[in-house]
């Protein structure tokens, strides 16, 4: 019976040690004791409507967040919180054969288009002629083009 008892408590340890350290640190930016003062999360969803081998790196200013490399039907999402005056800005560098485009996923301009709640989604879908994005402000909402190839 002791030795039941010493591997529940163990158990119950190992899960405080080392479960709630990392849980705690996926967010944090995010403060949990003020929920007034939570950052807006924001997902960009970059989906490949068709082409092979989309590639692209993204960044927030001159941090690096993420390169992908993707196909016909598959998507990538970036995740990330606002910062509080609504500053942040995400690029990406998009490769696509023997094309390339410098795009904003995110900023302060399309905040309208991917939503205001606290969290959000910029939709980007990218064809062989353009750039389009998931406009949520319209009634009803539907994909807007937004930069050429």
């Amino acid at each position: 019976m002791l030795k039941l008892i010493m591997k529940t408590l163990f158990v119950f340890l190992y899960a405080i040690v080392i479960i709630v350290p990392s849980s705690s640190s996926i967010r944090p930016d995010v403060n949990f004791h003020n929920p007034i003062a939570t950052h807006k999360h924001y997902n960009i969803s970059i989906k490949d409507a068709g082409l092979w081998a989309l590639g692209f790196s993204c960044y927030s200013g001159k941090k690096y967040i993420t390169s992908h490399l993707i196909n016909p039907g598959n998507e990538s999402v970036i995740e990330f919180h606002a910062n509080k005056n609504d500053a942040t800005t995400v690029s990406c560098d998009f490769y696509w054969s023997k094309k390339d485009m410098n795009i904003h996923v995110y900023d302060k301009s399309l905040k309208k288009q991917c939503g205001d709640g606290l969290v959000n989604t910029c939709n980007w879908i990218v064809t062989s002629d353009a750039f389009y994005l998931f406009d949520v402000s319209q009634q009803p909402s539907k994909f807007v083009r937004m930069h050429d190839w």
